[in-house]
């Protein structure tokens, strides 16, 4: 009786650790599958929480940028820039405050929304200097065709 004790724990336990072994592999394989995603998945998936995220807080109005696609720089950057990754970029270039860093980028690579091209250079110039008022408003109009004369 003693022996067929014996040799059920010794069972039990070899098949625990026979489990325990198949769980550790699988989850090293399922995080070495993870760390070897491709570029393509892992930009993907990126995207896809990005726009999430956007999509989230637009009914809200907290996500309303001045891009024809919007940034993530505030998604990134609050609270610093925001509040509980918020974007207020279209608001602030409206009232003559320059929206977050990339958007500058993007405006000034032409990527703004044009209809809000006459705001643009102002903005800019709020956080750049406005010694490079005329400047700013030269790239506005070579970027969107809107002319310097009806910038604000």
């Amino acid at each position: 009786m003693r022996f067929k004790k014996r040799n059920k724990r010794n069972l039990f336990i070899k098949n625990l650790v026979l489990i325990i072994s198949v769980i550790i592999v699988v989850q090293l394989f399922n995080g070495f599958m993870e760390d070897h995603q491709s570029m393509e998945h892992k930009t993907e998936t990126f995207t896809s929480l990005k726009n999430s995220i956007q999509e989230e807080l637009r009914p809200e109005h907290k996500y309303r940028c001045c891009l024809d696609q919007p940034c993530m720089y505030c998604i990134e950057k609050t609270p610093g820039h925001g509040e509980g990754a918020s974007c207020d970029c279209l608001n602030d270039i409206i009232l003559g405050k320059h929206p977050c860093g990339e958007c500058i980028g993007e405006i000034l690579e032409g990527h703004g929304n044009p209809y809000l091209a006459e705001y643009f250079a102002t903005a800019i110039a709020e956080e750049v200097g406005e010694q490079h008022l005329s400047t700013l408003k030269q790239i506005i109009f070579e970027k969107y065709d809107y002319p310097i004369t009806e910038q604000n």
